[in-house]
């Protein structure tokens, strides 16, 4: 007996899909539960669950053969089955902001289902059936895989699941290519051929590596969620206090070694309180949101702008000496004094700088630099605000 024939005897396929089942099911209650406990705006993994199911459903009732009818284990199967793999699809679409659409992907599966229930009644073609179904599979696995590309975060996750896609889609054109391999159905279409039983091993295996690249992405934009509210201000999105301590204390090592400049800014949006009681709390927040976004955009990538409380504002500059500092805190006090939104009131603000050269008998830490900047927020206030003062 060949090696081959061997293993078809020992092997039964209806084992690979009893374990497809059973660990789909099981991914499934998992992306269920997670589900319940993330965010809302990660979204897709109600729909990501439900095609786990479906899967599972179709594959159980496909392993019925000869235990229910042809409607069942066909068509019924096929149908849940191509369900399943466009759900995949869409829970992937949802997870990244997308508009799923429906139309053309079901009018699609419904033409593969009438044509499967023609093949299966009239004709009895079963190699077209197979030719059908994985032609549907490389569509399906295709945008899954492009989907799955396009997936941020990029990371470990959205490639995994990138991978998987491309096998299922693989598994399906080798599919196509084995059709002259001798398969045919008979009483029994789960005979014991070993390129069925290697086709259902990978199917198996797609089931389960696709389940857990969801729940990589899922968990990596979780974690993505968290370290952004761990360290943003949640009302303006620039750093926090926290955050930018920390990121200060890595420029001010750079800056101790390589003696190079770093400077501060410290802002302050003017008369601040009159906006609050004359416009209410909520002007006096789009003010805020304004101000940091306008800010943010006359600063360069490396700068770092961070909310230390109400109205009050910090910037840092690394590799800025002291008159490039004072010209960018110039150019935000003018481009702040423009009205931009007549949705909203006028400010103006007041801004301090200090520089830290790099060099002995400079401030003695980052809270000295800023100490500075602050002492020099507090003579622009004084001296009439709406000024730079360093």
């Amino acid at each position: 007996m060949s090696p081959a024939s061997l293993m078809t005897e020992l092997v039964d396929p209806r084992t690979f899909l009893l374990v497809a089942n059973l660990l789909g099911f099981f991914c499934a209650l998992v992306l269920w539960v997670q589900q319940r406990s993330f965010p809302d705006d990660i979204k897709g993994l109600g729909d990501w669950a439900a095609a786990v199911v479906l899967i599972g459903i179709a594959s159980g009732l496909s392993s019925m053969r000869g235990l229910v009818s042809d409607f069942l284990s066909i068509v019924i199967a096929s149908a849940a089955l191509l369900l399943g793999q466009l759900l995949l699809i869409v829970g992937l679409q949802r997870y990244s902001g997308k508009i799923p659409r429906w139309r053309p992907a079901l009018d699609g599966i419904a033409v593969v289902v009438l044509l499967i229930i023609f093949l299966t009644y009239v004709t009895q073609h079963y190699q077209g059936r197979i030719f059908l179904m994985a032609l549907a599979h490389i569509v399906l696995f295709s945008a899954g895989a492009v989907l799955a590309w396009q997936a941020r975060p990029s990371g470990l996750g959205s490639r995994f699941l990138f991978l998987f896609f491309v096998l299922g889609a693989g598994v399906a054109v080798w599919r196509i290519t084995t059709l002259s391999g001798g398969i045919t159905e008979n009483a029994d279409s789960f005979d014991r051929n070993l390129i069925q039983q290697i086709f259902l091993a990978m199917f198996s295996l797609g089931v389960l590596g696709l389940s857990i690249g969801f729940l990589l992405i899922t968990n990596e934009r979780l974690r993505a969620e968290l370290e952004f509210m761990a360290t943003r201000d949640p009302m303006t999105g620039a750093l926090n206090r926290r955050a930018f301590f920390a990121q200060a204390a890595v420029e001010w090592a750079r800056c101790t070694r390589s003696r190079r400049p770093l400077a501060v800014l410290a802002s302050d949006i003017d008369f601040f309180k009159k906006v609050n009681d004359t416009h209410g709390h909520h002007v006096g927040d789009l003010v805020i949101k304004d101000f940091s976004r306008r800010a943010q955009q006359m600063l360069r990538v490396p700068d770092v702008l961070a909310r230390f409380g109400g109205e009050e504002f910090t910037i840092l500059l690394p590799d800025t000496g002291i008159t490039e500092a004072k010209q960018v805190a110039e150019r935000i006090r003018q481009e702040i004094g423009t009205r931009r939104d007549p949705a909203l009131p006028a400010y103006t603000v007041s801004i301090g700088v200090s520089v830290a050269q790099g060099k002995t008998g400079d401030a003695a830490d980052i809270e000295a630099l800023i100490a500075e900047a602050d002492a020099g927020l507090y003579r622009a206030k004084q001296g009439g605000r709406n000024r730079v003062e360093g």
